[in-house]
């Protein structure tokens, strides 16, 4: 479970989720960040998933990610994309806002679901 959970994390980090990329993700996984089972992913879900993924990939728990936790699922121009100060690290605040943007982008009706 915890390798599907981050391979929805490497796709979200990866650059800004469609629609198309959320339906295609895994039914398994999406039923598990879908937490009251409606089909749609809400900001309540995706940032407690964001949350959870966040948590597993910093493996020394200092609160950053380091190219080293980041590099089973982040590629250098990914990883550099995120790290917006560019100090090689990817801080909460960087995370969320990455996540924050990933989810406005795939929420094209405005609505604060992802169907």
């Amino acid at each position: 479970m915890k390798s599907g959970i981050l391979t929805v994390a490497l796709v979200l980090l990866a650059s800004a989720v469609s629609a198309e990329t959320v339906a295609e993700l895994h039914e398994r996984e999406l039923n598990a960040i879908d937490a009251n089972n409606d089909g749609f992913l809400s900001k309540d879900e995706f940032n407690a998933f964001s949350d959870y993924a966040f948590q597993a990939m910093d493996e020394d728990k200092n609160g950053t990610l380091g190219m080293a936790e980041a590099k089973p699922f982040l590629d250098i121009k990914q990883f550099q994309n995120v790290d917006r100060n560019n100090d090689s690290v990817i801080s909460r605040a960087e995370y969320d806002a990455q996540m924050n943007d990933d989810f406005s982008a795939a929420d094209q009706d405005g609505n604060g679901l992802l169907d």
